[in-house]
Protein backbone atom coordinates (compact mmCIF):
# COMPACT_ATOMS: atom_id res chain seq x y z
CA UNK A 1 0.00 0.00 0.00
CA UNK A 2 2.32 2.70 0.75
CA UNK A 3 4.83 1.49 -2.10
CA UNK A 4 1.10 2.39 -4.43
CA UNK A 5 1.33 6.06 -2.45
CA UNK A 6 4.91 6.78 -2.97
CA UNK A 7 4.45 5.98 -6.82
CA UNK A 8 1.27 8.29 -6.77
CA UNK A 9 3.29 10.79 -5.12
CA UNK A 10 5.46 13.45 -7.86
CA UNK A 11 8.07 15.27 -7.25
CA UNK A 12 7.40 19.35 -7.07
CA UNK A 13 7.53 20.88 -10.42
CA UNK A 14 10.32 23.19 -11.02
CA UNK A 15 9.79 26.22 -12.70
CA UNK A 16 12.82 26.51 -14.77
CA UNK A 17 12.32 22.95 -16.24
CA UNK A 18 9.20 23.76 -17.66
CA UNK A 19 10.56 26.48 -20.35
CA UNK A 20 9.88 25.76 -23.83
CA UNK A 21 12.66 27.19 -25.85
CA UNK A 22 12.21 28.65 -29.21
CA UNK A 23 13.30 26.50 -31.96
CA UNK A 24 16.52 28.02 -33.49
CA UNK A 25 16.41 29.11 -37.51
CA UNK A 26 18.78 27.37 -39.41
CA UNK A 27 19.44 27.55 -43.10
CA UNK A 28 17.54 23.90 -42.93
CA UNK A 29 14.45 25.60 -41.36
CA UNK A 30 10.97 25.41 -42.87
CA UNK A 31 9.87 28.96 -43.48
CA UNK A 32 6.68 27.59 -41.97
CA UNK A 33 8.32 27.35 -38.40
CA UNK A 34 9.08 31.52 -38.61
CA UNK A 35 5.65 32.00 -38.77
CA UNK A 36 4.31 30.16 -35.20
CA UNK A 37 3.38 32.58 -32.74
CA UNK A 38 6.32 32.96 -30.10
CA UNK A 39 5.69 31.17 -26.77
CA UNK A 40 8.74 31.83 -25.02
CA UNK A 41 8.89 34.88 -23.53
CA UNK A 42 13.23 35.15 -22.65
CA UNK A 43 14.11 37.10 -19.51
CA UNK A 44 15.06 40.71 -19.80
CA UNK A 45 19.11 40.03 -19.03
CA UNK A 46 18.49 37.87 -22.46
CA UNK A 47 17.38 40.55 -24.54
CA UNK A 48 19.90 43.12 -23.86
CA UNK A 49 21.70 45.07 -26.80
CA UNK A 50 25.21 44.39 -25.28
CA UNK A 51 24.25 40.49 -25.18
CA UNK A 52 22.64 40.63 -28.67
CA UNK A 53 26.12 42.63 -29.82
CA UNK A 54 28.50 40.23 -27.88
CA UNK A 55 26.76 37.23 -29.33
CA UNK A 56 26.66 38.74 -32.69
CA UNK A 57 30.20 38.85 -32.34
CA UNK A 58 30.73 35.62 -31.48
CA UNK A 59 28.82 34.26 -34.02
CA UNK A 60 31.70 34.68 -36.55
CA UNK A 61 34.57 32.76 -35.14
CA UNK A 62 35.44 29.22 -36.07
CA UNK A 63 34.59 27.16 -33.26
CA UNK A 64 37.58 25.18 -34.41
CA UNK A 65 40.09 28.30 -33.10
CA UNK A 66 38.38 28.09 -30.01
CA UNK A 67 38.09 24.39 -29.25
CA UNK A 68 40.55 22.89 -32.12
CA UNK A 69 39.89 20.39 -34.79
CA UNK A 70 37.87 17.24 -33.85
CA UNK A 71 40.36 14.48 -32.96
CA UNK A 72 39.70 11.15 -34.52
CA UNK A 73 37.33 9.09 -32.45
CA UNK A 74 38.99 6.19 -30.55
CA UNK A 75 36.41 3.29 -29.80
CA UNK A 76 38.80 1.85 -27.77
CA UNK A 77 39.78 4.26 -25.38
CA UNK A 78 35.83 5.10 -24.83
CA UNK A 79 35.17 1.41 -24.25
CA UNK A 80 38.45 -0.19 -22.60
CA UNK A 81 37.95 -4.20 -22.53
CA UNK A 82 40.22 -6.79 -21.90
CA UNK A 83 39.94 -7.60 -25.96
CA UNK A 84 39.18 -5.49 -28.59
CA UNK A 85 35.63 -5.66 -30.08
CA UNK A 86 36.34 -2.74 -32.66
CA UNK A 87 37.06 -3.95 -36.06
CA UNK A 88 39.55 -1.55 -38.21
CA UNK A 89 38.12 0.97 -40.52
CA UNK A 90 37.63 0.18 -44.13
CA UNK A 91 38.82 2.47 -47.09
CA UNK A 92 34.71 3.43 -47.59
CA UNK A 93 34.78 5.35 -44.03
CA UNK A 94 38.57 6.48 -44.00
CA UNK A 95 38.30 10.32 -43.09
CA UNK A 96 42.12 10.67 -42.59
CA UNK A 97 42.85 9.33 -46.30
CA UNK A 98 41.57 10.26 -49.65
CA UNK A 99 38.16 10.69 -48.35
CA UNK A 100 38.93 13.43 -45.59
CA UNK A 101 38.05 17.11 -46.50
CA UNK A 102 40.07 19.44 -48.57
CA UNK A 103 41.49 22.77 -47.25
CA UNK A 104 39.54 24.54 -49.84
CA UNK A 105 36.25 22.96 -48.70
CA UNK A 106 37.02 24.04 -45.45
CA UNK A 107 37.13 27.18 -46.50
CA UNK A 108 34.35 27.67 -48.15
CA UNK A 109 32.18 25.64 -45.66
CA UNK A 110 34.07 28.21 -43.25
CA UNK A 111 33.24 31.38 -45.87
CA UNK A 112 29.35 29.69 -46.03
CA UNK A 113 29.08 29.98 -42.20
CA UNK A 114 30.25 33.76 -41.99
CA UNK A 115 33.67 32.67 -39.64
CA UNK A 116 35.74 35.74 -40.52
CA UNK A 117 37.07 35.97 -37.05
CA UNK A 118 40.02 34.33 -35.35
CA UNK A 119 40.71 33.86 -31.47
CA UNK A 120 43.84 35.40 -30.10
Amino acid sequence: MAQIRAAKQQPPEVPSESIELPDINSEYSDSEDEDRPRTFDPPDWAQSPELRQALQMQSKVDPDDIFGAIRPLRMEELFRTRQSRFRARTSSANWSGSDRLTVEEEREYARRMGFTKHVS
